[in-house]
């Protein structure tokens, strides 16, 4: 898309304490945008999967696209975010009305529930698993990276409109480029795939982009009752 994206979010762990996650937009080589990770879904994924219990606002260099309102509208269930682009600070109520989200699909269970002060990044694949929020399908998935030598892992993460789903190999990915000046797909040794036994199946498409970003790493995949 030649347009970069960077997003900050202000967050408060289990304790109630401070703390900022970033994000950048990631887009996969040889794959369509449809496949493209936006800035706002890495930095809230981020903030998430390092004990994120409250979000309090976000920062964008852009004014977020419809994709991302309503992505975001998954994590601001129980509170409201406030929302900085350019010179505007609003809310996301104010740039995404009448929005449609869990309640209206009869979900009480609110994706920063799942956070927990103890269980970061460096939790192992069975945690991450638990950890993930797929109230629509039940298809609890994550994945761990090993790129580099180093583990980087992404939480499966369902929206109540379905399209903002954010694909665990994804959500991995932009853990590498948060870490790297781009990512050489060369360097990815394996990729794990841990997914609940459920209607929904990532084994397809994640196994197709591993097949063609880095064909040469091992790809596993764990079903778990």
């Amino acid at each position: 898309s030649q347009f970069h994206v960077a997003a900050l979010v202000h967050a408060k762990d289990a304790l109630g304490d401070d703390f900022y996650a970033v994000g950048v937009n990631v887009e996969v080589s040889g794959f369509g945008l449809e496949c493209a990770v936006h800035g706002e879904q890495t930095a809230l994924h981020n903030a998430w999967l390092h004990g994120a219990c409250e979000l309090v606002h976000i920062y964008i260099n852009a004014a977020p696209c419809g994709y991302c309102r309503q992505f975001m509208n998954e994590f601001s269930a129980q509170s409201v975010l406030g929302v900085s682009f350019n010179d505007t600070c609003t809310d996301l109520p104010a740039l995404l009305p009448h929005a449609f989200g869990p309640k209206d699909l009869n979900v009480t269970d609110h994706i920063l529930n799942r956070s927990n002060s103890s269980l970061g990044s460096e939790a192992g694949l069975a945690q991450q698993l638990q950890a993930s929020y797929a109230p629509y399908s039940g298809g609890l998935a994550a994945v761990e990276v090993l790129y580099k030598g180093r583990r980087y892992v992404g939480r499966y993460i369902e929206n109540a409109a379905f399209n903002p789903s954010f694909n665990p190999f994804l959500a991995a990915l932009s853990q590498v480029a948060l870490s790297e000046e781009g990512i050489n797909y060369g360097c990815i040794e394996t990729v794990s795939l841990w997914q609940k036994h459920s209607l929904k199946s990532h084994v397809e498409i994640i196994g197709t982009m591993v097949n063609n970003l880095c064909p040469n790493a091992i790809f596993d995949v764990i079903v778990c009752d």
